[in-house]
């Protein structure tokens, strides 16, 4: 009989954690004090890094598109349009009625 009124207890305090939510648990390190399940703080020079390194990348994206467009268009020439009569383009004639 016991061992029910513990498993119970048990079972009571877990539903009363659960009503309470999640809470921050402080963890202690040699480095310091780490909130559980937080991330880090980031510091601004891994901002400017992360800054300095998205600017080069769009830099060399339109770098690229800008001198050598054939690597995203095609390496074909494009087909004159005006070129084409209304039976290629699927128009009817207009006395067609």
């Amino acid at each position: 009989m016991s061992s029910v009124w513990r498993t119970a207890g048990v079972l009571r305090a877990g539903l009363q954690q659960f009503r309470r939510g999640p809470q921050q648990m402080t963890v202690r390190n040699s480095g310091g004090v780490q909130h559980y399940r937080q991330p880090p703080p980031i510091a601004k020079n891994q901002i400017f890094n992360a800054n300095l390194l998205g600017g080069f990348m769009w830099f060399w994206i339109l770098w690229h598109t800008w001198h050598t467009p054939d690597a995203i268009l095609g390496h074909f020439p494009w087909p004159d349009a005006s070129a084409w009569t209304d039976e290629e383009l699927g128009i009817p004639p207009d006395d067609e009625e």
